[in-house]
C-alpha cells in the first residue's frame, strides 16, 4: 500500500502541470510545416501504393499461362519409336510395319467361320504385344535410346510377325482340311 500512496502523491503534485487536453486543430499543419522547413517532406494525405504484391501475382499468372501453353511442345516427345533412333532403325520399323500389315490383310482374306476363334485369339495376343510396344516407346525416351530397349522393341516386332505367320499357317491348314473334306464328300 505504500507504493500506491506514493503514486497518488506524485499525481497530486503534478496535477496542474500535466497536459491532458487534445492538441489544437492546426497542430498537424504546424508540425508538417516545421518538418518541411528542415527539408524533410512528409505527406500524410497521399498513401503510398505497394505494387509488389499485385506485380508478384501477375508474374505468377504469366508464368503459369506460359508453362501451360509451352508444355504440349515438350510433351510431344514422351514416346519415341525405332524410327527416331537412326535411319537403319527406321528401315527396320518400316519393314516390320509393312510385313505385319500384309499379314493382317492376308488373314482377313483367308479367314472363315471355322477360323474366327483362332483369329480372335490372335488379335488379343497382338493387342498385348502392341500395348507392350507402347510401354517400350516410353522406356526408350526415359533410357536415352538404350540398346536393350531398342532390342526389346525389335523383338516385339518379330513376335508380332511370327504370331501372325503362325496364324496364317493354321488358317491355311484348316482351309486345306476343309477343301479335302469337301472333295471326298463330292465323290
Amino acid at each position: 500500500m505504500k507504493k500506491e500512496d506514493e503514486i497518488d502523491k506524485l499525481f497530486e503534485r503534478l496535477e496542474n502541470q500535466l497536459d491532458v487536453f487534445e492538441p489544437s486543430v492546426d497542430h498537424k499543419a504546424r508540425f508538417l510545416e516545421k518538418l518541411q522547413e528542415q527539408n524533410k517532406v512528409v505527406s500524410l494525405t497521399s498513401k503510398k501504393i505497394n505494387w509488389i504484391k499485385p506485380l508478384a501475382i501477375a508474374a505468377s499468372i504469366a508464368i503459369l499461362i506460359g508453362t501451360i501453353s509451352i508444355a504440349p511442345i515438350f510433351n510431344t516427345n514422351e514416346k519415341a519409336d525405332l524410327a527416331s533412333v537412326s535411319p537403319q532403325m527406321e528401315d527396320t520399323q518400316n519393314f516390320f510395319t509393312v510385313a505385319i500389315k500384309n499379314q493382317l490383310e492376308e488373314i482377313d482374306k483367308n479367314s472363315s467361320a471355322e477360323t474366327t476363334e483362332l483369329v480372335a485369339d490372335a488379335m488379343k495376343q497382338l493387342e498385348k504385344l502392341e500395348s507392350s510396344y507402347e510401354h517400350l516407346k516410353k522406356d526408350l525416351v526415359e533410357s536415352g535410346n538404350d540398346k536393350r530397349v531398342i532390342s526389346a522393341m525389335i523383338k516385339n516386332f518379330q513376335k508380332r510377325a511370327t504370331l501372325l505367320e503362325k496364324v496364317l499357317e493354321k488358317i491355311d491348314n484348316i482351309n486345306k482340311i476343309k477343301l479335302n473334306e469337301n472333295e471326298t464328300n463330292i465323290l
